[in-house]
């Protein structure tokens, strides 16, 4: 045998071993990741690890049907809602109770009206037909101190309506509704809630609370707190 020969010859025996020597590598690699529980799936949902055998737990083994329907009855996330620029979730300005203050006057006639009349004059207080109540809006127009009758059905009469005899009033009550999230200016709203529930007794009457009991410190202090 010639060198020429050979040397083709040994090459040609190098690379076929070199090439089987590919192979089996690559079959024990593979052989290995199936032991290890790390390969892939024909249908390439992804990488799964191999943990206990869940036959041993007494449960089934899930598939990824299953585990994909288990994600698909997961209730969405409702998405927050921004309120007057706001970035606040909706319901941390839901309304869940009201702050109320009760004035019980002690004499009541058409004078009396005239001067609850004027004073709500001085506040600004616009007459909601709908609700039949006095919108005052304070520092929070959208959460305005409502002016009601104190006895039922609580309607208050109209501006044209306030000094006819049928209307006298023998009490209001002052609501500015409770939000789950009191803010700065929320405070100065339940102050002027307040000092209103002042002026309206300064006319000739009793403030009470929420239990129409007397109104005392503690009671404006849980209020404003």
């Amino acid at each position: 045998m010639n060198p020429h020969t050979l040397a083709l010859s040994l090459t040609i025996a190098a690379g076929w071993l070199s090439f089987n020597t590919l192979i089996i590598v690559g079959y024990f690699y593979f052989c290995k990741k199936e032991a290890l529980g790390l390969a892939a799936s024909s249908s390439g949902a992804g990488l799964t690890l191999d943990q206990t055998s869940p036959s041993k737990l007494g449960g089934a083994s899930p598939t990824v049907a299953d585990e994909s329907s288990a994600e698909n009855a997961l209730p969405e996330a409702k998405p927050e809602v921004a309120l007057d620029g706001a970035a606040l979730a909706t319901s941390d300005l839901t309304p869940i109770a009201s702050y109320c203050l009760f004035v019980v006057f002690n004499q009541p006639d058409i004078a009396l009206n005239q001067k609850i009349q004027a004073l709500m004059n001085t506040w600004e207080a616009s007459y909601d037909a709908s609700l039949q109540v006095y919108l005052i809006a304070g520092v929070t127009p959208q959460n305005p101190v409502r002016v009601a009758n104190a006895y039922p059905p609580g309607v208050m009469p109209s501006a044209e309506a306030f000094l006819d005899e049928a209307s006298v009033l023998s009490g209001v009550s002052l609501i500015v509704e409770k939000l789950k999230r009191k803010r700065g200016f929320d405070k100065v709203q339940l102050g002027k809630l307040i000092t209103l529930g002042e002026e309206f007794a300064a006319l000739g009457g009793d403030i009470l609370d929420a239990e129409r009991k007397p109104a005392s410190s503690k009671t404006f202090k849980n209020i404003t707190g």
